[in-house]
């Protein structure tokens, strides 16, 4: 009860609400545009998904942040962040309209690739930019809170807007129509984003005002500023460990992303038939989505009261245990549990990660603390796509590597518990 009311007090913050708007329909679209993209380049009836292609595509589409990073968290810690948050999706619902328009005309999947690569190079700086702007909206006492609602219901919002377009486009039958439509919705929802996050004062999300430079800075001071925002991170050692569990889980989520989707494709349907591989994506989406949002549910209670670094060795166990079941089995419903238990126990830890990265930076470092948070995201992820062309067989069936994985997290969980890598606050 105390937490439904804590949650209630929350929700009745009108600049949460507004930010939360921001972050929940600009997710939901990052959600139908990547749903339209695994249609277009995995379930289509010309392809046929093989580790290395899913590994290839999914490490493509996020290695440009890995170079545009670092300057974006300048951007997001010299400009006012609701300039940023909203000209960023308006510019995103720009690319996608141009994705789907070149989708439509038949251009090659070398376009079409090129247009998505813009696209989720700066989904990536937005969310940094989100997470940056939180504290503005919520006092310190909420941090818990408000880190256990608003990713993970991003993540949620992410998740239910791939599951209806995976769901649509399985209904229709896999095709270019029905991912330029896809293509075409997210970029409705990525311009309402930005006219949301528009619509806040400019200067209220921060950097605070003696933050704020020209519009213009030279490479060399941007460098600079790149520098000191990694030294404010060594300074700040819980938030240093912290990104070293999320590395962990994000490597681990990797291969085992692009086992599923191999998996799904090659497995659980006929390999004549991708919308049925498509169809059993979604399910594991939708899993996956409902154990983020039970982690939303769990967390104020279990991260609560300076139990932080319990609540993220206790969400890494979960997420051991999700990860070895998705390795030794192909029944569908365990498949879903697993799934399930992945997504409850990786958000979990985020949640707690995220609190103690934002209790332990400055104000003035957030953009570029959060956009290092990214980086290890998507270099983890990365990696991970190149280990997945040699561990993760031709069918999916990860077996033993999955149990290694698991292993892995009950290793860091351990270390966690035991304070070694402790990241409590």
């Amino acid at each position: 009860m105390a937490v439904l009311r804590e949650l209630g007090g929350l929700l009745r913050t009108p600049r949460y609400r507004h930010l939360l708007a921001v972050r929940l329909t600009g997710q939901a679209a990052d959600g139908a545009f990547q749903a339209g993209l695994a249609s277009l380049f995995f379930f289509s009836p010309e392809r046929q998904a093989t580790p290395a292609a899913v590994a290839l595509a999914a490490a493509v589409l996020l290695l440009p942040f890995t170079v545009v990073g670092p300057w974006a968290g300048v951007l997001l810690d010299r400009r006012p962040r609701r300039s940023v948050l909203g000209w960023g999706n308006v510019l995103r619902a720009a690319v996608a309209l141009l994705g789907a328009g070149a989708l439509a005309a038949g251009s090659s999947d070398v376009v079409v690739g090129v247009l998505a690569l813009a696209v989720l190079s700066v989904n990536r700086a937005l969310l940094a930019g989100l997470s940056a702007a939180l504290p503005h909206v919520v006092t310190p006492d909420r941090f818990v809170l408000a880190n256990s609602v608003t990713p993970t219901a991003g993540t949620v919002a992410a998740g239910v807007g791939a599951t209806a377009t995976v769901a649509v486009t399985a209904a229709l039958g896999t095709g270019s129509g029905a991912d330029v439509g896809a293509l075409v919705v997210a970029a409705l929802a990525y311009a309402a984003s930005g006219l949301i996050a528009l619509a806040f004062p400019r200067t209220l999300l921060g950097p605070p005002p003696g933050a704020v430079g020209p519009g213009r800075r030279s490479l060399r001071h941007s460098a600079a500023d790149v520098v000191a925002g990694v030294r404010h991170l060594r300074e700040r050692r819980p938030a240093a460990a912290a990104l070293g569990l999320i590395a962990w889980h994000r490597w681990s989520f990797g291969l085992t992303t692009v086992a599923m989707v191999v998996l799904c494709r090659r497995v659980l349907a006929a390999e004549d038939d991708p919308s049925a591989g498509l169809a059993a994506l979604g399910v594991l989406l939708a899993a996956v989505a409902v154990g983020s949002g039970l982690a939303a549910v769990l967390a104020p209670w279990g991260a609560g009261r300076g139990r932080v670094h319990r609540w993220i060795s206790g969400c890494l166990l979960v997420a051991a245990a999700g990860q070895v079941v998705l390795g030794l089995t192909t029944s569908q419903p365990l498949l879903a549990v697993a799934a399930g238990l992945l997504g409850l126990g990786g958000q979990g830890a985020k949640i707690g990660v995220d609190t103690v990265v934002q209790r332990s930076v400055d104000d003035a470092f957030r953009g570029r603390v959060f956009t290092a948070y990214d980086l290890v995201f998507n270099v983890s992820y990365c990696l991970a796509c190149a280990a997945a062309v040699v561990l993760v067989p031709a069918d999916g069936r990860l077996g033993g590597v999955a149990v290694a994985l698991g292993a892995g997290y009950a290793v860091c969980a351990l270390l966690q518990g035991r304070g070694r890598s402790r990241v409590a606050v």
